[in-house]
């Protein structure tokens, strides 16, 4: 016999009757049925479906023991239904419980904002609002700021070129400077030189120009700031030239927060991480003596056929060395406009212990430094094809004498302030011991007062006394040598003072040794100051010990007499 019925979707299934009351698949529609039992009028049972009935009973009846797929649950034999939360193993889908369609019920939540139809909660609000917030706020205080200070460092320096005073040839148009040293000649920016690593931006090599190079020291006495200079904010102050934007040092200042002078500030422009070659023949200037890199010691010169030559000599506490130099003259015998050719070598040194090295190659400056220090260019200031963008940045140093005292400084650019900068204090300048001869001759006056005498090998009965260090006892040797070589001087020049301590290279044997101070480590170690004519010799103080190139006030002193206190 067989089982004919209907499928909900209106399929006609016709079954054995030995699969009544099982479940099956409908061959239509996929869906889970439940066979009838046979009805008495059903004939004929060889039909058919019996392999979709027994495939689909093994499918759809749960074993004993079974658990849901959904929740893990234990389910009862032949349950459809999960009880717990209401899974249908047929049909892979929910039946939600009563409780969830009461909180479907509930009335929705009304969102924060809706903009432009969409629908904003708190959440979705933040992520939109934040952004917009933190972004302006981020430009305008820092890439957006007129000058950004990129890094603060202490350093210590080198002037390679120009270290010491410059003078200035007289200028036909400001009616300042020299006139012994010639008419400063018109540099035009067609003739730029020299050209530095064959780079876009031309260097003048003299005058006010110098090549500067810096070291990080903790405890230097320069600040150095790298900063970037907004094309916008040059153009808001005026600093603009026809079609040049002007950076100029003046426009730069530290000031104390609680007040004070404020420090002025020298530009660096140009990095150099190595050496540099600097065009010496081409350089322009009307000064020979702004390309040697500070006033000589010594100079030499003969002039003939419209041409300067001569040798100058460095024999100072950071510059030591010497060049032979050729230039030309002008027909009124005054400093040609053009360049130097020179040979020799001369090695810079700064109390740090920086170290830099000048090779005159004739037409040439070959320069290099210690690994850790970095070359700049320097000048008072830099003119620049103007950028079109307001947003364009000029990236430079700014370099400033570090003050005794720190704390905040800010920085003005044009009398604006732009920036706020922390500068750590100056540390304390190491102060040498007492001199062995001030310290004796203050303990022999406690105990009987004398007289100072004329004898100038007295002070050895006070170093024997005292009973001194080395160091002392060798530099209070070195001043008596000094002052032995002073006497012998006024003795050979009919008691004339000599203007400089160097002038006594001809009479005091081993000139380089004696300058040496090892107490306070000076290098000279003394300081000699001609005496006035007619000054009294008793009272005349005329060579100290020198600490940091300064008179040492706790160091020993020679009077004009030869005794030393």
């Amino acid at each position: 016999m067989a089982i004919t019925f209907s499928c909900h979707c209106g399929k006609q299934i016709k079954v054995a009757d030995k699969f009544a009351g099982r479940r099956a698949k409908c061959p239509a529609c996929g869906g889970a049925v439940t066979i009838p039992q046979p009805d008495a009028s059903d004939i004929d049972a060889d039909l058919v479906y019996e392999a979709l009935g027994a495939q689909a009973d093994r499918e759809s009846e749960p074993a004993a023991g079974a658990t849901c797929s959904a929740c893990d649950k234990p389910m009862q034999e032949g349950a459809v239904f999960c009880t717990h939360c209401g899974y249908n193993r047929l049909s892979q889908t929910y039946v939600k419980s009563a409780k969830a369609y009461e909180a479907d019920e509930k009335e929705p939540k009304a969102p924060l904002l809706v903009l432009a139809g969409i629908e904003l909660n708190w959440w979705k609000l933040a992520v939109i609002v934040i952004p917009v917030i933190a972004i302006p706020v981020w430009y305008f205080t820092g890439p957006a700021r007129d000058v950004h200070v990129l890094d603060v460092q202490t350093v210590n320096i080198v002037e390679s070129i120009n270290a010491g005073e410059t003078r200035e040839p007289f200028n036909l148009l400001t009616q300042e400077g020299d006139m012994s040293l010639g008419i400063k000649a018109v540099q035009s920016k067609s003739n730029p030189h020299p050209m530095i690593g064959g780079l876009e931006e031309t260097y003048s090599l003299g005058s006010n120009d110098a090549l500067v190079v810096t070291r990080p020291d903790e405890s230097g006495d320069h600040i150095e700031l790298e900063v970037a200079l907004k094309q916008g904010a040059i153009r808001d102050m005026g600093r603009t030239s026809m079609y040049d934007s002007i950076i100029d040092g003046g426009d730069f200042k530290l000031v104390p927060i609680d007040g004070g002078t404020p420090l002025d500030a020298r530009l660096l422009y140009h990095r150099f991480d190595s050496g540099a070659e600097l065009d010496l023949g081409g350089a322009d200037t009307t000064n020979y003596r702004t390309l040697f890199p500070s006033e000589p010691t010594g100079l030499d010169v003969d002039k003939e056929s419209g041409t300067i030559s001569g040798k100058a000599y460095w024999d100072q506490p950071h510059a030591k060395g010497q060049i032979t130099f050729a230039s030309s003259y002008s027909d009124g015998d005054y400093p040609a406009a053009k360049g130097l050719n020179a040979n020799g070598k001369v090695t810079l040194t700064n109390n740090a212990g920086t170290t830099v090295n000048m090779d005159y190659a004739g037409g040439s400056l070959n320069i290099d430094w210690d690994p850790g220090a970095t070359g700049h260019w320097s000048k008072r200031r830099y003119d620049h094809y103007s950028q079109f963008s307001p947003w364009h940045r000029y990236h430079f140093g700014l370099l400033f004498k570090r003050p005794e005292d720190g704390g905040k400084y800010k920085l003005t650019y044009c009398d604006k302030p732009v920036a706020t900068v922390l500068i750590d204090p100056a540390p304390p300048p190491k102060t040498p011991s007492v001199s062995p001869v001030k310290r004796a001759k203050a303990k022999n006056k406690a105990a009987a007062p004398s007289s100072s005498s004329n004898n100038p090998l007295e002070y050895f009965d006070v170093l024997v006394a005292g009973r001194q260090q080395a160091r002392g006892i060798v530099s209070a040797s070195n001043m008596r040598q000094i002052g032995l070589g002073l006497q012998i001087y006024l003795d050979q020049n009919g008691q004339v003072w000599p203007d400089r301590l160097d002038q006594l290279r001809n009479v005091l044997s081993g000139y380089e040794l004696v300058m040496v101070n090892p107490r306070t480590g000076d290098n000279p170690g003394f300081i000699y100051i001609r005496p006035e004519p007619g000054a009294e010799p008793t009272t005349t103080a005329v060579l100290f010990e020198s600490s940091q190139g300064k008179p040492d006030p706790n160091g020993a002193v020679l009077y004009a007499d030869g005794h030393i206190e």
